[in-house]
């Protein structure tokens, strides 16, 4: 097996359902399609049933409740027998059928362990912003991460980290970085993991030449506890990559901002 598509469902059947036949359509030989395997964690409480059929070889994992995206992918991981994970958000459609130039880019340089791809946001049919870049700081979200603009890039470049959104990594270095953190319940998981790739000698790289398109957060029908697991774990990240005087100054500006 040499990639496997890991989704995580919540409240997002019908488009999963959708992208799975966006697979199909840009993969139609036979032989290509048996070197891929879709891997669907259901982290809701019913069980998932595809009502439509599919050519695609399937495992459905039933966690029964919400664990968090990190958590479910790093079960997802577990299961899966590709080289090469392709971690896809349900809410998305596959644009490009190239999976061959994202392999041979890891093959050409070992050195590569993430690729994150072009994310296409629907509703403006332009790159979605803030789906790579630099680190995030207390600058950076002032600025809105803004600077640069990396996801306008019409070629390859290097970046600190890439959207979970859409991304490639190797499970080799997956697995040595034991997964994601599970402590981030929902956001900067995947920026912490590209982080935390670069400790161990290898680099994150968005390639704009394979490309999906992004319904962006159709799962999500509670935008205040949404917004309450943004903050919790942007806290988290700061902690964990930032000094403590500006964790301090973080939660300082938004107890200031909120009052």
């Amino acid at each position: 097996m040499e990639i496997s598509i890991i989704f995580i469902n919540f409240n997002s059947q019908v488009l999963l359902e959708k992208c799975l036949k966006s697979i199909e359509r840009k993969i139609k030989d036979k032989t290509s399609l048996k070197k891929i395997e879709v891997i669907v964690v259901n982290n809701e409480e019913k069980v998932l049933a595809l009502k439509k059929t599919f050519n695609l070889k399937i495992k459905i994992i039933e966690n029964k409740k919400n664990l968090g995206f990190g958590k479910a992918c790093n079960i997802g991981a577990q299961r899966a027998q590709g080289k090469y994970l392709f971690f896809l958000n349900p809410d998305t459609e596959l644009l490009t059928d190239n999976f061959s130039i994202i392999t041979d880019q890891f093959q050409k340089n070992p050195r590569i362990g993430i690729i994150g791809t072009k994310v296409i946001e629907k509703n403006k049919n332009l790159p979605q912003p803030w789906t790579c870049g630099k680190k995030t700081s207390l600058l950076r979200i002032l600025f809105k991460n803004s600077v640069n603009k990396p996801w306008n890039k019409k070629k390859p470049v290097i970046v600190d980290w890439v959207s979970g959104t859409s991304f490639f990594i190797k499970k080799a270095s997956f697995q040595k970085l034991n997964g994601f953190d599970e402590n981030f319940f929902m956001y900067f998981e995947d920026q912490d993991l590209c982080l935390r790739l670069q400790k161990i000698n290898e680099v994150c790289l968005f390639f704009p030449y394979f490309s999906v398109l992004h319904y962006d957060g159709k799962s999500w029908n509670n935008n205040i506890k949404k917004k309450s697991n943004y903050y919790q774990s942007q806290n988290y990240f700061f902690k964990k990559h930032h000094s403590q005087l500006h964790y301090l100054i973080l939660v300082l500006t938004k107890k200031l901002l909120n009052k």
